[in-house]
């Protein structure tokens, strides 16, 4: 995909981090932007940017790990612009905690952000995509941790190794069916300054129950601790999307913000093609 001025993006998780910096460079490129989050400040906050910026948008506060928010979503979508040419899929929590510890609650609440809100948006948008036969693309954001793994946050990894398989399969899928207009791609961020670490702060009132003492417990908060350091010590946001832009330019599926993570994610295959335990 080369050309995007007056062209459809929609972005998901779009009140920050990287949905923001992904929405402003479509913005800097002509393109028309649609807008969710669950936070109406932050959401908001990115359409007046990139209004400043001279571009033109609207906006949804819902969330989008309900279907009927995506469906929502592509309903203000049509209303708005009649179509779509490129859908980011990336609004993310992060949770932290050993799956034999952490509250049912969050096992449910990271699925449904981070994997279902993502299927939910391809099965909502694609047919619309597919019926234009136009130019367009989808991107998945799924995380360096879906390519390796680490005794921390194993539902995080759990769900971003899920994203990026449907992401592989839905390409292989478009192309068994001879549908060649699609572009399908994996961004795999690793530490990037976001505030995906404040993740809490936007519960939806079902998972707001905090009451549970794994909410208390030293692990709790030594989670919080340390995925804090890791984000704040991140790269800046600044270039991510140029990153993002310049590989729907050249139709490169996997994304990554640090080339550097290739190697764990080989170490971890090469564990696996030689008979070796997880390490």
């Amino acid at each position: 995909m080369k050309d995007f001025k007056d062209k459809v993006l929609v972005v998901t998780g779009a009140g920050s981090g990287i949905g923001s910096a992904i929405a402003k460079e479509g913005a800097l490129r002509g393109m028309k932007v649609v807008l969710n989050d669950i936070d109406s400040e932050g959401v908001n906050r990115t359409l007046e940017e990139i209004k400043k910026m001279g571009g033109e948008g609207v906006t949804q506060c819902a969330d989008i790990s309900l279907l009927e928010n995506v469906q929502a979503l592509y309903d203000l979508t049509m209303n708005t612009y009649g179509r779509v040419d490129i859908l980011v899929n990336n609004a993310g929590v992060s949770v932290s905690g050993p799956v034999w510890e952490i509250p049912i609650q969050d096992i449910r609440w990271i699925t449904e952000v981070n994997l279902l809100s993502h299927t939910y948006g391809m099965n909502v948008f694609l047919p619309k995509m597919i019926e234009q036969g136009t130019e367009a693309a989808v991107v998945n954001v799924a995380s360096t941790a879906g390519v390796m793994i680490s005794p921390n946050a194993v539902m995080y990894h759990a769900t971003k190794f899920a994203d990026i398989a449907q992401t592989e399969s839905t390409s292989l899928a478009l192309k068994a069916r001879g549908i060649n207009n699609i572009q399908m791609h994996a961004l795999c961020p690793a530490f990037v300054q976001t505030t995906i670490h404040e993740s809490d702060k936007h519960r939806p009132e079902r998972y707001a129950d905090l009451s549970d003492d794994y909410y208390k417990s030293q692990e709790f908060k030594a989670g919080y601790i340390r995925s804090a350091r890791q984000v704040l010590g991140g790269i800046p946001i600044d270039s991510v999307g140029l990153t993002v832009f310049t590989a729907l330019e050249d139709n490169k599926f996997y994304i990554w913000t640090h080339p550097e993570s290739i190697i764990p994610a080989s170490q971890r295959l090469g564990n696996m093609v030689n008979g070796r335990n997880p390490a």
